[in-house]
């Protein structure tokens, strides 16, 4: 079982920042590059870190928060005034200058950089929809190339079977009866072969959605559908889960951003003096010119942001308390998936190991006896029946334990090591 490579793991870990599509993955036209060869899980799974548009998207939310950092950082603009009237002076011309004090300045652009947190955090969360997607999308389309070639396996058996049939009929050894019935088993396996590959029209749109290509161009995959299953213990899946859950780290910077909040509301308190300069003109038998200065503070009796600052810490107590909910919800999560893993790896042992090889070994000597005439027809297309219904079974168990590992990983915030 291939493990992801170091540079994937980089190039995840890279996502913070700001990204545009690689060159090498956009057509002259400006549009995605066409994917060439099979894919394989990793190789599928790079192509979508970069070029998902969703994550594109999610990108574009940094820059805006960053701006929001340079809004925090502006300093109040300085206000002019200028006053003609009978009374004398007859003109004056005031310039003010707030200068805040108290550090709030320094608390907003704190409280803007808190808030740039949650842009990772939107970006590990669309990281985290797309790894489900794409994991779910990926195996749906290995499944249904399974059953494409189930299908085809099955229309060939049933045709051998015709042919033994119609053989049996032309020396005497069968009815008619037979080859009509052999003839039924050949048109339901021609039938169930083309819902297969419309199936896996259906599965090839799902993935070329992810990894951003039109529905209609072909994509090929590679790679078992048992392939990349294996999952921690409850106890390796909790610490991950604990460690990078999108939902608890969400809940850590809103946190964080509330208490950001708080000190800005407390720096808030402290009034903004204006301090002004200007001149008077124009009082006659007085002076003509003259100089005037002032100071301008705000008295902080009845308004100092209590309401506000009660509301925060309010907030702060409230969002602690749904973090420990989301940490009890992730534990049973975690727990209840794991377990429902290791019964569907047993169930697919069960599938792999015991149910399939024992109803083709019975489809086979099915065939031989009626071939020797020994047996009904009727015994042959059941045994075909039942050879393929557990075949179809196997591929769904192994497709519902991959849907369930893209539970788990949506669970834990991160893909599985």
């Amino acid at each position: 079982m291939r493990r992801p490579s170091l540079a994937r793991g980089l190039l995840i870990a890279a996502l913070a920042a700001p990204a545009l599509p690689a060159p090498a993955l956009v057509s002259a036209q400006g549009q995605p590059a066409p994917v060439t060869g099979p894919l394989t899980y990793e190789a599928a799974l790079d192509l979508a870190t970069s070029r998902n548009l969703g994550l594109l998207a999610a990108r574009g939310l940094r820059a805006i928060r960053e701006a929001a950092i340079r809004a925090a950082g502006q300093r109040p603009n300085p206000d002019f005034t200028f006053d003609a009237t009978r009374d004398t002076p007859h003109y004056a011309a005031i310039v003010g200058v707030p200068v805040e004090v108290g550090g709030k300045r320094q608390r907003r652009i704190d409280l803007a950089k808190e808030e740039l947190t949650l842009a990772d955090v939107d970006l590990r969360a669309e990281l985290r929809l797309m790894r489900k997607e794409l994991r779910q999308a990926f195996y749906s389309l290995v499944a249904a190339d399974e059953r494409v070639r189930l299908d085809e396996s099955v229309l060939e058996i049933a045709r051998r079977v015709r042919e033994a049939a119609q053989a049996r009929f032309e020396t005497g050894a069968a009815p008619r009866l037979e080859v009509l019935q052999a003839d039924l088993g050949v048109t339901r396996a021609e039938t169930d072969l083309d819902v297969a590959r419309s199936t896996r029209a259906a599965a090839q749109a799902s993935l070329n959605n992810v990894l951003n290509l039109p529905p209609q161009q072909a994509v090929a995959v590679t790679g078992p559908l048992g392939d990349r299953t294996a999952a921690p213990t409850y106890d390796g899946a909790l610490a991950l889960a604990v460690a990078s859950n999108v939902d608890l780290i969400r809940l850590d910077r809103e946190i964080a951003v509330e208490q950001r909040r708080a000190d800005l509301l407390r720096a808030e308190r402290v009034p903004t003096p204006v301090f002004s300069i200007g001149g008077v003109f124009s009082s006659p038998g007085e002076f003509n010119a003259g100089l005037s200065a002032g100071v301008n503070v705000g008295v902080p009796i009845f308004s100092r942001n209590q309401g506000e600052i009660a509301q925060s810490i309010a907030t702060t107590a409230q969002l602690r308390a749904v973090r420990d909910d989301t940490r009890r919800d992730v534990e049973n999560s975690v727990f209840g998936t794991v377990a429902k893993i290791e019964a569907q790896r047993r169930q697919v042992d069960a599938f792999q190991q015991r149910l399939v090889p024992t109803a083709t070994d019975l489809e086979s000597l099915a065939e031989e006896s009626y071939r020797a005439g020994r047996t009904s027809i009727l015994a042959v297309l059941d045994a075909q029946r039942n050879l393929r219904d557990l075949r179809r079974e196997a591929l769904q168990v192994l497709l519902d334990l991959q849907f369930s590992l893209a539970d788990l990983e949506e669970i834990l915030g991160t893909g599985l090591p």
